[in-house]
């Protein structure tokens, strides 16, 4: 039921950003509103006295086709031209009905939901401009307020119909302005929620390595900062373990890059499934480099997960015949812990401790390569010493 109303405000939204379609189904509905609102009254004037209103009746059905004539407007894409005559032919109405039947009728009321919902119906409208359409609706109902009473109508409504009459005028400008206002709350709700979405998604992608899909080095710089601090404060252990495919280079210029990618894509879903934590993050470094932050793990743990990370590549068989046809790839793996606290420790961060488990990779490599070799943080000597 909801999609079928929808269609009769949707001319010239399609094909348009979310901005311009919000401010075309705007202009679609008030000129529909403004149509069915203005129905109830003239069933009044035809039925009640057709020949006392016969003036204001066949003005309204003249206002009526100037409501509707927004859609067609909003179709040929003449998108501020609908939203102008729709002001244009609402003002007027609500001029030439109190006019005819007197401000008792609450009719002018209208001016305040146009007023309300004014902002909506613009592309950033100037201050200028925006401000003089405001005063223009002040002016106006004033105008009608104390120029238009009872004595000085064309077609004066009796009592009590003109206090129905009111009532009606109030609930519908009240109505109007409710409903509009509810729906662009709703629109800026669902606007926050993509924005929101949008957000995540490209804090994601400047967070995340796009071969691997592990995180990258931003990532790792501020895992490093905050696990860091977390060793300062709670005096856990922290570990942190660096590992890189060995003679990498060789297997591109035998293979060629596509399948060196393929490569880096085997050896971190490999280490991703060695890892169990949630807490660990597993990061690529660049190039053929991984690093792993292992938080509250002693050097027992650190070591034993880089065996079983050393031991899970090699088990993946890639070949690697740049190094002999019986060769597979392989990794050395360097691992660093501090397990307490040590003098001058604030001075320090935590890429001290990640340079020493590169320190300990280049060692496994130095011994022969397909191995892990562990090297205990400490302190930097000062410089001269």
């Amino acid at each position: 039921m909801l999609e079928t109303i929808k269609k009769f405000w949707s001319p010239g939204i399609a094909g348009n950003p979310h901005g311009v379609c919000r401010r075309i189904a705007l202009s679609n509905q008030l000129g529909i509103f403004g149509t069915v609102a203005t129905i109830p009254y003239q069933l009044f004037y035809y039925f009640y006295d057709f020949a006392g209103y016969r003036g204001v009746f066949l003005a309204n059905l003249m206002f009526m086709a100037g409501y509707l004539s927004v859609l067609p407007l909003n179709y040929k894409r003449w998108y501020n031209t609908a939203s102008t005559a729709l002001l244009i032919n609402g003002c007027c109405q609500l001029f030439v009905v109190t006019c005819f039947i007197g401000t008792g009728a609450g009719v002018n009321l209208f001016y305040f939901s146009l007023a309300a919902i004014l902002a909506f119906l613009y592309k950033r409208p100037g201050i200028r401009v925006y401000t003089a359409i405001m005063a223009s609706f002040g002016v106006l109902y004033l105008i009608t307020h104390f120029l238009f009473t009872a004595d000085t109508v064309i077609s004066p409504m009796p009592s009590p119909w003109i206090d129905v009459m009111y009532g009606f005028s109030v609930a519908g400008a009240l109505t109007l302005s409710g409903v509009v206002l509810y729906i662009f709350r709703q629109q800026i709700d669902h606007a926050e929620g993509e924005l929101m979405l949008s957000n995540r998604y490209l804090e994601a992608l400047s967070n995340t390595d796009p071969l691997t899909g592990l995180a990258n080095r931003r990532m790792l710089d501020a895992a490093l900062e905050r696990e860091w601090s977390r060793l300062v404060r709670h005096q856990e252990a922290l570990s942190v373990l660096m590992f890189d495919v060995d003679h990498f280079k060789h297997f591109n210029d035998r293979y060629g890059h596509a399948e060196g990618d393929r490569c880096l894509q085997r050896v971190a879903l490999a280490a991703r499934k060695v890892i169990s934590r949630s807490s660990d993050l597993l990061v690529r470094y660049g190039g053929e480099e991984f690093v792993i932050v292992l938080p509250d793990t002693d050097e027992a743990g650190a070591k034993h997960l880089g065996d079983q990370l050393r031991a899970a590549i090699e088990r993946l068989k890639v070949p690697h015949e740049a190094l002999g046809k019986e060769a597979f790839v392989t990794i050395s793996v360097g691992v660093s812990s501090i397990e307490y606290m040590m003098p001058g420790i604030h001075a320090c961060s935590g890429m001290t401790l990640l340079k020493r488990a590169d320190e300990a990779m280049y060692q496994a490599k130095l011994n022969g390569r397909n191995q892990m070799v562990y090297h205990p943080f400490h302190m930097p000597q000062p410089q001269g010493h």
